[in-house]
């Protein structure tokens, strides 16, 4: 995909996920890490992890080593205008502090600054004026956790003071799940916690048709990691039946945040053709291989490339 924009890279394969923890002893090895670090830029596959026990995902390291504080993920319920889910990447409970307080007992700790609620504000304000969007909707818990999702909420309203021109309001994290479903067009920029993020996202991308739908792109200082934001789909490896959209959204936002965004609107001009016209997986009801469905893509930015000279 990348290649079919033109634009000139070289790849470097670096080992992450399950297979490198049974090779190395860890899921992000850390000539992977400073790899990242020092070209500032990646694109990574889906990473199978085991629920419980002791091995984390490669994604918490990365995330937290280089600090990507910011996932963005459109949430293409509308194929002209998604809505622009903006979480908080590296506090919440996804910091992971958790420890046994007794037999049988164990606690978890849940983290918000004011500095990474500010940070991600901030990103979620900056995107929406820069896109031209009209609300950011801060979905939380103050209601209840008064203290860490009630400093969000502050710090959100005090953030929104700077862009007079984007109105914002917030919601109740289990409204706005139903919310999603009911009427999505509630909503056009979601700014979150990381795990009322998660699972956000995915509502969203089950309202669109299919996790197969749905691209991310994990930012910091100048560092971007892009990546689908489904799992690893291990039942269907080798299968060539893999939605690659999501993956191709994700190269869009990322040559967009280099600053390519001639390059990123055409592939997600190509993506919207895809969506209409092309060859449809087995997610969407299709029988499409992967190969198809990106040629088509690939064909198709090649083309609009070429057309817009």
């Amino acid at each position: 995909m990348v290649e079919a924009t033109g634009l000139p890279v070289e790849w470097l394969d670096m080992p992450a996920g399950l297979g490198a923890y049974h090779q190395f002893g860890v899921t992000a090895p850390p000539e992977t890490i400073e790899a990242v670090r020092r070209h500032r830029v990646a694109l990574k596959g889906p990473f199978a992890t085991p629920s419980g026990g002791s091995v984390r995902s490669a994604n918490h390291y990365l995330r937290q080593q280089l600090d990507l504080y910011a996932c963005i993920r459109p949430i293409p319920v509308d194929a002209s205008r998604p809505i622009l889910l903006v979480r908080e990447n590296v506090e919440d409970m996804y910091a992971a502090i958790e420890w046994w307080a007794a037999p049988g007992v164990a606690q978890a700790v849940k983290i918000a600054t004011r500095h990474g609620c500010e940070r991600i504000a901030e990103t979620a304000f900056a995107l929406a004026r820069r896109q031209n969007r009209k609300k950011v909707t801060l979905v939380h818990k103050a209601n209840n956790l008064k203290l860490t999702e009630g400093l969000f909420l502050e710090v959100a309203r005090e953030v929104s003071g700077r862009y007079p021109e984007v109105a914002f309001d917030d919601m109740l994290a289990d409204t706005a799940c139903s919310t999603l479903v009911l009427d999505p067009g509630a909503f056009d920029v979601i700014l979150t916690s990381n795990t009322f993020g998660d699972l956000l996202s995915n509502l969203g991308a089950a309202v669109a048709g299919s996790l197969g739908l749905v691209g991310s792109l994990n930012s910091g200082a100048g560092v971007h990691i892009a990546e689908a934001a489904h799992g690893d789909a291990g039942h269907l490896a080798n299968r060539r039946q893999v939605n690659p959209l999501a993956l191709f959204e994700s190269v869009a936002m990322l040559l967009s945040a280099l600053g390519e965004d001639r390059r990123g609107e055409a592939v997600s001009a190509a993506i919207l053709a895809a969506k209409k016209d092309g060859p449809t997986t087995l997610d969407l009801g299709g029988d499409a291989t992967t190969d198809a469905v990106t040629d088509f893509v690939c064909d198709t930015v090649t083309e609009r490339l070429a057309e817009d000279g």
